[in-house]
């Protein structure tokens, strides 16, 4: 949840700031943080339903992996270089 709390403030923030430069680039970078911001609004309650189910589908105890579980990862990577990058 922090993770994308992160990415909604920093997303809205620089949406607005580049609106307010009223030129072309900014507009479009603000159209493209507006987009991050809803993106990670979506994605949040899906990746929460995956963490949760995950865990059934590992190999065995001693084998947390599938492709759910890598899945769920690989978002949360992006996530958090989205918000770095931000």
């Amino acid at each position: 949840r922090p993770l994308f709390q992160s990415l909604q403030a920093l997303a809205e923030d620089n949406a607005s700031f580049f609106q307010r430069s009223g030129t072309e680039s900014g507009r479009r970078f603000a159209a493209a943080f507006a987009a991050l911001r809803e993106h990670g609004r979506r994605l949040e309650p899906a990746l929460r339903h995956f963490a949760r189910l995950y865990h059934r589908f590992d190999l065995d105890e001693a084998t947390p992996g599938n492709g759910y579980r890598s899945l769920v990862q690989t978002a949360r990577c992006c996530l958090a270089h989205a918000v770095h990058k931000s």
